[in-house]
């Protein structure tokens, strides 16, 4: 934290160009992890099975209430995205209003293994995530063409976890991990289009 003591108007200006430049601009997500802890991986980059995995154990990166930075487009200084993370409920047109929910969405990932999905005119969302346990262990594991899918609890009809909507995976140069959101359900949808 910092602060500061405001004399005079010029001086509040100077406060204030200050404080702007250190905002970023994106979205608070609580990720938490679902199901067990993935396979350790050795130093060759495959996975050691010698090791153990210990899945009750909490860990850092199983539970972190991070940012995505939701970068404006250049062009027009406008954030542009195409598809909303999903809501923990399903619709019903029965009910009078909408059931409450948290300010941060929690998202959680699952640590298997997938190919990461995309196909050509089909708009998809990169958000970067802030550093963070989770971050440093996705990079620790060395394997930028994997990806872990994302879910929202409830947000399915008749599944408590819900269908995938995107997914993180360790950008190709390691350096930092991504968010990929994508329509409900993708792994469904994109074999389809």
């Amino acid at each position: 934290g910092r602060s500061y003591c405001v004399r005079t108007q010029r001086m509040l200006n100077q406060c204030l160009e200050s404080l702007v430049q250190k905002v970023q601009s994106g979205v608070v997500i609580n990720f938490e992890k679902s199901g067990p802890d993935p396979a350790p991986i050795g130093e060759d980059g495959l996975v050691d099975s010698s090791r153990p995995i210990n899945s009750f154990a909490s860990q850092p990166w199983h539970s972190c209430h991070k940012l995505i930075y939701v970068r404006p487009n250049p062009k027009t200084g406008v954030p542009v995205g195409h598809w909303p993370i999903p809501e923990s409920f399903w619709p019903d047109q029965n009910s009078p209003t909408l059931p409450p929910r948290t300010a941060h969405p929690v998202v959680k990932f699952s640590c298997v293994d997938c190919e990461p999905m995309v196909i050509d005119k089909l708009p998809f969302d990169k958000y970067e995530l802030e550093p963070s346990p989770l971050t440093q262990y996705i990079l620790e594991r060395k394997s930028p063409h994997t990806c872990w899918q994302v879910f929202v609890s409830s947000s399915g009809k008749y599944s408590e976890l819900g269908h995938p909507f995107g997914y993180l995976k360790a950008s190709t140069t390691l350096t930092c991990v991504n968010l990929f959101v994508m329509p409900y359900n993708y792994p469904v949808l994109l074999p389809l289009l």
